[in-house]
């Protein structure tokens, strides 16, 4: 692994491109399946309602059974009855909701079109999941309640992995996890802002792949390292709290270490809307980050392509 770190100071003569602005939550959406996964996520959106003073919805959706066609009407109504009551007792038995103002919603239909459907309706600015992060041919999709989230709504979506460590207060550092691309821009605008309002140090982080030429190795870091700084407004109020750090290796072991050396409590990554499973790559590291993280990892869709 190679890996050179570069301080704020040296970002005094670069020319900024991107601009930012204060981060607004007003509705943050949780939903859960009730696996353990699921039940850290909705810990931690209570939490973060309390920190944003905002208003929190918690959603357990129920996929409709499928009856003979005279016992319908009543035995969806019974479902309906059973689950609501498995759903209240569930929220009842999670300390940071008894003393967190939220409201319960219930849909039976499948995850996806919830999430999407109470998102659009409450106009919600977070969507809080878990993800097990599974291994095989679902690390490349999911295949989850976290994977529906991040395709079906506009809003960024904060995944909690089984390996998150449930902690108190506002993360204090954060690592940014960039690929350069241009639909990692609205990431970096959401790094920036969450740091800000958290006052956390922020790492701007790049990852060069591991079969780079030893002789090119670098004139890559240099690169790289001058678009990192680009990335950053010269008006930010965390440039005393900036690091921007290249290294070379398998990118989400890399994100991973990163962010265990800084104990950051929040990753923050970019994800592409279109053409992401026509490149398994970007998907993969987002999964195995999510997986073997410490922290939860904030997943910012483009919206650009």
């Amino acid at each position: 692994m190679n890996t050179i770190t570069l301080s704020p100071e040296a970002n005094q003569t670069t020319e900024i491109h991107l601009g930012t602005s204060p981060i607004v939550v007003k509705e943050i959406l949780a939903a859960t399946d009730f696996s353990a996964e699921a039940t850290l996520a909705v810990k931690v959106a209570a939490r973060l309602t309390h920190q944003f003073a905002c208003k929190l919805h918690v959603l357990h959706a129920v996929t409709p059974q499928v009856y003979l066609s005279g016992a319908i009407p009543v035995m969806q109504e019974l479902d309906r009855e059973n689950a609501q009551q498995r759903f209240h007792a569930y929220t009842a038995s999670i300390p940071e909701l008894r003393i967190t103002k939220h409201d319960e919603i219930l849909l039976q239909e499948p995850a996806p079109d919830a999430i999407a459907a109470v998102a659009e309706q409450n106009k919600v600015d977070l969507v809080v999941v878990g993800s097990s992060g599974r291994d095989g041919f679902d690390k490349l999709v999911l295949g989850s309640v976290a994977e529906a989230a991040i395709r079906h709504v506009r809003c960024p979506v904060l995944i909690v992995g089984p390996n998150c460590l449930i902690r108190h207060g506002a993360p204090k550092a954060i690592v940014l996890a960039t690929s350069l691309h241009v639909s990692s821009l609205r990431a970096t605008q959401y790094a920036v802002s969450v740091a800000r309002e958290f006052d956390a140090a922020l790492t701007l982080l790049h990852v060069l792949p591991k079969n780079i030429a030893e002789q090119d190795i670098f004139r890559e870091e240099e690169s790289a390292l001058a678009r990192l700084r680009e990335l950053v407004p010269s008006e930010s109020e965390t440039s005393k709290q900036l690091r921007f750090e290249v290294t070379t290796g398998a990118r989400a072991e890399e994100v991973v270490q990163v962010a265990s050396r800084g104990n950051a409590g929040l990753i923050v990554m970019g994800v592409r809307e279109h053409g992401m499973l026509a490149d398994h790559a970007p998907w993969a590291t987002l999964s195995e980050v999510i997986r073997t993280a410490h922290c939860p990892v904030l997943a910012v869709q483009s919206h650009l392509e």
